[in-house]
């Protein structure tokens, strides 16, 4: 597999690159957002890893940049003690975010929940999970419904996929965690409000961004479906001259 480690810090690249190549993973190197966003263009990767604190852009116009040019799992590197910086990063894109200094073995920990490279063997997807006009394929990791592709990052998708499967019945914002983030998430429960609404919004223009509800106390529930739900948003009248 491969890796992509963004970071103007040679020190921390280098740390890095240590800790990764041991576990096979093929590693990529460039010391800024700039450079990694050319290269990634023309080279996919399994994973990327970014330092914000080096960042020349902002901090979060850096995670906006690279994942509007691919879709692998990203996880922020950042020193702070502010929840709100872990939030807002997350809100941009990012698929983990880790607090420098790091614990290698927590960090190697969160690679793997990222890129599902380790852990128990998990039985054949099914085909397709539905919910009324919603089709998800876990197969191709695509959500279509009715004639229109509703495109989501990773983490969005594997939460939607859950809530589909599960339509009608509130699932525990813990076991959304452990599912999707793994046992190390299980008490994030910020995690989930970000991503929760990232979801909302990209399900408005088929109307239903109201079809996710939460659940006080317990989580989050997808309403069943009917397959004549979700019309396509009209499209605004003319404006009058």
């Amino acid at each position: 597999m491969s890796a992509s480690l963004i970071s103007a810090n040679v020190r921390l690249r280098k740390e890095l690159r240590t800790l990764l190549e041991p576990e096979g993973f093929k590693v990529w190197e460039a010391a800024s957002e700039d450079q990694a966003t050319k290269h990634l263009r023309q080279h996919p990767f399994r994973l990327i890893m970014l330092d914000l604190d080096s960042a020349e852009h902002g901090r979060h116009e850096a995670v906006k940049a690279l994942k509007t040019v691919s879709g692998a799992p990203l996880i922020a590197l950042g020193r702070t003690d502010d929840d709100a910086d872990v939030v807002n990063a997350l809100a941009h894109g990012a698929d983990d975010f880790i607090v420098m200094p790091f614990n290698p073995r927590v960090l190697l920990a969160r690679i793997y929940a990222n890129t599902r490279v380790l852990g128990p063997a998990r039985p054949p997807a099914a085909a397709y999970v539905l919910n009324g006009p919603v089709r998800v394929d876990p197969q191709r990791h695509e959500v279509r419904i009715r004639d229109r592709i509703v495109a989501f990052s990773p983490k969005e998708f594997e939460i939607f996929r859950l809530l589909v499967a599960h339509k009608g019945e509130p699932l525990a914002n813990k076991h959304l965690l452990r599912e999707v983030w793994g046992e190390h998430r299980a008490n994030d429960k910020h995690y989930l409000r970000v991503y929760i609404s990232q979801i909302r919004k990209k399900l408005a223009p088929v109307n239903l961004q109201h079809s996710i509800s939460c659940v006080p106390h317990r989580g989050y529930r997808m309403d069943p479906l009917a397959e004549d739900d979700a019309p396509t948003r009209p499209l605004d009248p003319p404006a009058a001259n």
